[in-house]
């Protein structure tokens, strides 16, 4: 397999019995369609191999709850190989029932990609949606194996779906190799006070982007080396060979006066990793090398049972995962050792929890927490034996309480509204989710986190 599947893999490895799914099914696809406004117009990009149905994978995906109720799914789909019109879209179920893309913010933006427009799209691995309704984007700037645009940092108003930021990463903080893979978010007092670190999953890097002052750095360490032991994946009967490394990142929770850790891993690794985001924030440390200070990067010593990709953290402290070889999704409490004595697993499924590429933990506007997973045979991807004819690629998802209730990941709860995962802290009150007042620092916004009212929602939205 070729480098334009790197870093795209994502799953988790655990044993269990096969038995009733407890992940609920949100969405599903036997391939992926686009919404194109004229029949006359898809077809023309099919002629044109613009898009060539069956090759489009989803990666990742992230949810928005807006005021009124409704929730939108986007979900990203990198441009590895040709046929790719679009790059990063919602979800549109038709009336037909047939659930299908829609460009976001608009065709537009993803169009001739090459051509380096002011307003596009290239290729977008995954994104993160904020606590101050915020959809943050990284743009990656290749276009099949080849960088052709600068890579780029974005954040659009989910209010407006207008762009409100845009940060141009230099190059001197990139290779030739680089693949930007995964963004995270640190919020801390208000909507302004934002950090975002983003994964190099192939110079082994990270970097910090302060958005307040406007300026980077990149932060190395062999603890973002992928393992060689680990470059090879056997997944249900198939097996390939990648040399990924740092992909899933993920926050511990938000505390106000305190310190959060940025836990992380290499995907060809079975290893888990943290360092303190108050070190990763100083500049200093490094300016002049960017591996200059080892001491600051932690490696736990215990493993998981394979390969992982994405992973998420809940306001209490709960990682969660996939294994590659096992087809799981799993947890560990980041308060306890890492390693096969603290990782337990919410749900065993060959079928259905496939390469596990997107893991999310989302803000229910009622107050709970959700947990949502992308997966899909990937692999079939990869090896050009998809069948149309089958469901590949799934949306789906759980309430946390009810994914770690029976496991031994069950955390004693912080106090409501502690924050958590990579959104940092929210108010509750103002039956807003995610909405905001405008402000002027670095060209974002300002204020608070309002919740909805907790008689006005379901338990979980997408299961009405």
């Amino acid at each position: 397999m070729g480098n334009k599947f790197l870093c795209l893999v994502m799953g988790f490895c655990v044993s269990g019995a096969f038995g009733a799914t407890k992940f609920k099914k949100v969405f599903e696809f036997n391939e992926l369609d686009f919404d194109y406004p004229t029949e006359a117009s898809r077809q023309h990009d099919i002629d044109t191999k613009v898009f060539i149905p069956g090759v489009p994978a989803p990666i990742d995906m992230d949810v928005y709850y807006a005021p009124d109720k409704k929730h939108t799914t986007f979900v990203t789909i990198p441009r590895f190989q040709a046929g790719i019109p679009v790059t990063l879209g919602s979800v549109l179920t038709t009336s037909t029932g047939k659930n299908i893309i829609q460009p976001f913010p608009s065709w537009k933006w993803h169009r001739d990609p090459e051509h380096c427009r002011r307003d596009r799209l290239v290729s977008v691995y995954r994104i993160k949606i904020d606590n101050c309704g915020r959809l943050w984007v990284l743009d990656t700037g290749r276009h099949l194996d080849k960088k052709v645009c600068d890579m780029q940092i974005l954040a659009f108003d989910l209010a407006t779906n207008q762009l409100i930021h845009k940060y141009t990463i230099p190059d001197d903080l990139l290779e030739p190799r680089s693949i930007l893979v995964t963004p995270i978010i640190d919020i801390r007092e208000n909507c302004s006070d934002v950090f975002v670190y983003v994964a190099d999953c192939q110079t082994f890097s990270i970097i910090v982007y302060d958005v307040m002052n406007d300026r980077a750095w990149r932060a190395s360490d062999k603890t973002m080396y992928p393992y060689p032991n680990y470059g090879t994946y056997r997944i249900q009967g198939e097996q390939f060979d990648l040399m990924d490394g740092v992909l899933g990142m993920d926050l511990s929770p938000y505390h106000p006066g305190q310190d959060r850790k940025l836990f992380y891993h290499a995907m060809s690794s079975a290893t888990e990793n943290w360092a303190l985001t108050s070190d990763l924030k100083n500049e200093d440390y490094f300016k002049h090398d960017p591996s200059a200070h080892p001491e600051l990067f932690h490696t736990y010593k215990g493993y998981r049972q394979s390969q992982s990709a994405a992973e998420a953290i809940d306001r209490n402290g709960i990682a969660f995962f996939g294994q590659m070889t096992e087809t799981t999704i799993s947890c560990w409490n980041t308060a306890t050792e890492y390693g096969p004595s603290n990782i337990d697993v919410i749900e065993y499924n060959p079928q259905t929890l496939q390469f596990a590429s997107g893991v999310k933990v989302i803000d229910n506007p009622r107050g709970h927490q959700e947990l949502w997973v992308l997966t899909s045979r990937f692999q079939k991807v990869a090896t050009g034996t998809l069948s149309p004819n089958e469901v590949n690629f799934r949306i789906q998802a759980i309430r946390v309480e009810d994914a770690v209730a029976g496991t031994r990941c069950k955390a004693i709860r912080h106090q409501p509204g502690s924050g958590g995962g990579q959104s940092g802290r929210y108010k509750s009150g103002g039956g807003q989710s995610g909405r905001y007042k405008a402000g002027n620092a670095a060209g974002l916004i300002t204020g608070g986190y309002g919740l909805a009212q907790p008689n006005e929602y379901d338990k979980l939205y997408f299961t009405k």
